[in-house]
């Protein structure tokens, strides 16, 4: 048989090639297995059975001057039974034309085969002859298995990991060791055999290469359908003609879902990684991708390179456009940390403010245990980084409006090299989104964020740690004006305090949070008045109200501020100076004109010439308040509460559902939402009826809940007041209609999200421009029950006369009753002796005709010696 040429692909044994032809078109090329006619060598062993001596070092020999040449062979003849060929390779090297089975024989790897001797005097009979002579020499020589046959030989090898796999890879992670490339089961899937140092075992192990997935081969595999995806024979191909049994420098990395090796594969000439990438023939994979010892840059790179060209597996692929368009990148000011992955930022250019979602990253949802906390945690650690910085916003992709979300554009924050997305990851203050393979809406920083969440896990930080997490329970300390006042000698004493601006309710008034003490308080700027914006947008605002507030807002709304306490107001307002970055605020707002001196507490100040003088500089530039004559604030206008001249109409239907004292009530608007109510209720009770009661639940103050009213037995929407101390009780109000107790906490349970969608229903209200006594007081028992019989089981008319934050002040009228102002029940309360005209109160002066009215009747009741007149007139020494 004429000789033919051949590609040597791989050695099986120092015996024993498998030979390639050369590829036709995109195919690859056929193989066969060859054997080299009349010796043997040791054989290698497997899973079942160990090596044979020597049988490594038989193949290692071949292997180191064969694999990946070109060849000549023949086949000198086969056995028929089992197919087997049997043949003659010839190879060229410096010393001219050599015969790869005399060599074997002759360094000592391999023995004539008894067979082999019978037929020497055969037609090959000189060749066998050659070959037993040259058998002698070594054997002579005592080379390769003609060795010491004394000492017994067998190399140290598991074809199965005998070690755990996390405890194996745990010992050679990172480190780089020698390995050679057994087989290549498709272009990322490869056996290697793992040399480590000795006198360590060398070790088979399943190997996928780190970063990258190429498309699987899958053929032959008993009860598995065969599957080979586009490009996957090429892969394969590719990479056996590169490193198939070659050597190369092995570093494991992780440990795959089916506990098979990450690793990266360096040869000689290269990363097989990133060939495979810039070739098109394999895919980043973001899950092993941050396990990559070198990092991700070259692996995206190579794959970009595939991209642009569109080779292969990017066959048609179109780079999407940018997402923002000629604008996706800008520089910015960060105004508003609305969450720990949402931020509102002012374009530096054009002034708009936009609404962004850090790009690629969630905070955790509701359901997850540590929702609460490690939202305040990451919502606070951006807050401390970014507000009121220049950032760069790099616009990533955007998300389409959805049903029951807003269309949202996600982007990267980077405040120089800080990544906002990067640094909640790495603290473990968020999770990533895994997005799908071949989304391209992610963050362009995207690899650097799944290398930060790994090593938050990896450092047990944040949300993957095993510890609980800080618990934040927050005492709001201007509920009333008795609380307050029950802290406004100790925060008098402490001089300046650090804090936070939680909210901006208007240009003087500000919800400050004091994370030293875990407080929350309402603070006023003492000395000034700024124009009041109007309290819905029916209310007209004071000139220049609307400026003001958002030059407040932009200037202290998240800002870290002092405040120093000076006194407190009637509803719980703590009075002083708030500084920021060391700068009076009231002088700021004076010197741009968004404000005026009120000369009483101006008074009082030790900061009082500092605010005229401010105050002056604004009148002499014209600034705001001060532009326009007829724009200036009158001095009745320094009252803490804005003065409406006309009265207010604004009429609702109501029931009352809780009476607390004569005066004050909490009620029900009739409307859509009350048969709302009415249908969630019936769907709530079937819920608990059925809900599994076993489970413990902590409810926390301030926390809504499902709550089993003691009186019915039956469950309603509730909130946490208080949890008491010692017992195992709670104290909670029914959001829905206003009542209040105290309950064990077995008749608690979470409140399901699908209850949460309708606001509460019943609204805190009190009589308006009435002084009426609490129950515990002189009168105040006759006073609570003389208003329930007006109003009990009645549907009744209320005008709003006033909002003051949640609370609404109301004048009420029985529509079957009343065909007049005089006939309001805030009248017959006055006529009956059980409440007083509240003349102290500036709210008097909202509706003249109604007060009018009332203070006729408080005559009245004074003549006719009615309730708290019995004894004659209460009221004088008030005069």
């Amino acid at each position: 048989m004429a000789n033919q040429k051949a590609i040597v692909k791989s050695i099986l044994s120092g015996d024993t090639l498998i030979l390639r032809g050369r590829p036709s078109g995109n195919q690859p090329p056929l193989e066969r297995h060859l054997n080299l006619a009349y010796i043997q060598a040791p054989r290698l062993g497997n899973q079942k059975k160990e090596d044979e001596p020597f049988a490594f070092e038989a193949r290692e020999y071949l292997r180191s001057f064969l694999v990946g040449k070109e060849v000549l062979f023949r086949v000198d003849y086969n056995i028929p039974n089992t197919g087997r060929e049997y043949g003659t390779v010839l190879f060229t090297n410096e010393s001219g034309t050599q015969n790869v089975t005399q060599l074997v024989v002759k360094e000592g790897w391999a023995k004539v085969r008894e067979d082999g001797r019978k037929n020497k005097e055969e037609s090959r009979g000189e060749e066998i002859e050659t070959l037993i002579a040259l058998e002698a020499e070594a054997k002579s020589a005592s080379k390769g298995i003609w060795q010491n046959q004394d000492q017994e030989y067998s190399r140290r090898v598991n074809y199965t990991l005998q070690d755990e796999p996390r405890e194996y890879l745990d010992r050679y992670k990172g480190l780089v060791v020698e390995g050679i490339i057994e087989q290549v089961r498709d272009g990322s899937s490869l056996r290697v055999l793992f040399i480590p140092p000795s006198p360590a075992p060398h070790q088979y192990l399943n190997i996928n290469i780190s970063g990258i997935r190429a498309p699987v081969v899958r053929k032959d595999v008993p009860d598995v359908e065969d599957l080979v995806e586009p490009f996957g024979e090429e892969a394969k191909y590719f990479v056996e003609t590169r490193i198939l049994q070659k050597n190369v420098k092995v570093i494991l990395e992780g440990l795959s879902g089916n506990q098979a090796f990450y690793a990266s594969i360096l040869h000689p000439a290269g990363n097989i990684a990133e060939a495979l990438l810039s070739s098109g023939l394999a895919k980043v994979a973001d899950r092993s991708l941050t396990l990559v010892t070198d990092g991700p840059t070259k692996l995206r790179a190579a794959e970009n390179i595939a991209k642009e060209k569109q080779l292969r597996l990017w066959q048609g692929h179109v780079a999407k456009n940018r997402a923002g368009g000629d604008d996706h990148e800008f520089e910015a000011t960060v105004t508003r940390i609305i969450s720990g992955d949402t931020i509102f930022v002012r374009h530096n250019r054009t002034g708009a403010e936009r609404k962004l979602q850090l790009s690629s990253i969630r905070q955790p949802k509701p359901k997850d245990p540590k929702f609460p906390e490690y939202n305040f945690d990451a919502k606070e650690f951006l807050r401390k980084k970014l507000i009121g910085k220049t950032v760069k916003v790099t616009i990533d992709y955007s998300k389409p409006a959805t049903d029951g979300f807003e269309a949202k554009d996600c982007a990267t924050v980077k405040l120089g090299e800080f990544n906002a997305a990067e640094a909640l990851l790495e603290r473990g203050l968020a999770h990533i989104i895994r997005h799908k393979r071949d989304d391209e809406d992610r963050s362009s920083f995207y690899d650097q964020l799944m290398i930060a969440e790994q090593k938050a896990q990896t450092n047990a930080k944040g949300i993957h740690s095993q510890k609980d997490p800080p618990v934040y329970k927050i005492n709001d300390i201007s509920e009333s004006a008795s609380k307050a006042k029950q802290f406004l000698h100790s925060l008098q004493r402490s001089g300046r305090i650090p804090g936070v601006v939680d909210y901006v309710y208007n240009a003087s008034r500000f919800k400050i949070y004091i994370p030293k003490d875990s407080q929350k308080l309402t603070f006023v700027l003492g000395g000034i008045r700024a124009p009041r914006p109007g309290r819905n947008p029916s209310d007209k605002s004071e000139p220049f109200a609307v400026e003001a507030s958002e030059f407040a807002t932009r200037k202290a709304f998240q800002r870290d501020v002092d405040i120093d306490i000076e006194s407190v107001d009637k509803t719980g307002g703590f009075i002083g100076t708030l500084w920021i970055k060391n700068e009076n605020f009231a002088v700021m707002l004076l010197r741009e004109g968004f404000a005026s001196v009120h000369d009483y507490s101006a008074s009082q100040s030790t900061h009082s010439q500092q605010l005229y003088a401010a105050e002056e500089s604004a009148k002499t530039e014209k600034k705001n308040i001060w532009s326009v004559e007829d724009d200036e604030l009158s001095k009745e206008q320094e009252a803490t509460i804005a003065i409406e001249t006309e009265p207010r109409k604004e009429y609702i239907d109501i029931v009352l559902t809780e009476i607390i004292s004569g005066g004050r009530f909490y009620l029900q608007v009739i409307n859509d939402d009350i048969r709302k109510l009415e249908k969630m209720m019936s769907e709530f009770s079937l819920y608990h009826k059925n809900a599994d009661s076993s489970s413990s639940f902590t409810p926390r103050n301030g926390e809504l809940v499902s709550a089993q009213f003691t009186e019915d037995n039956r469950w309603y929407r509730a909130k946490i007041k208080k949890i008491i101390p010692d017992s195992k009780n709670v104290e909670v109000i029914y959001v829905d209609y206003g009542n209040s107790e105290v309950i064990p906490s077995s008749r608690v349970r979470p409140l399901p999200d699908n209850f949460r969608q309708l606001q509460p229903q019943s609204q805190e209200a009190i009589l308006s421009f009435l002084s009426v006594r609490n129950r515990e007081d002189e009168y105040g028992q006759e006073a609570h029950e003389y208003f329930r019989d007006l109003v009990e089981n009645k549907q009744l008319v209320a005008n709003i006369d006033y909002r003051e934050s949640n609370l609404l002040y109301l004048t009420l009228f029985d529509p079957k009753q009343s065909q007049s102002v005089e006939d309001s029940i805030n009248a017959e309360m006055v006529k009956a002796g059980y409440a007083t005209v509240d003349k102290k109160s500036i709210l008097s002066k909202s509706n003249p005709t109604v007060v009018e009215k009332l203070l006729e009747a408080h005559e009245q009741a004074k003549k006719g010696r009615m309730g708290m007149f019995e004894y004659g007139d209460i009221t004088a020494d008030d005069e």
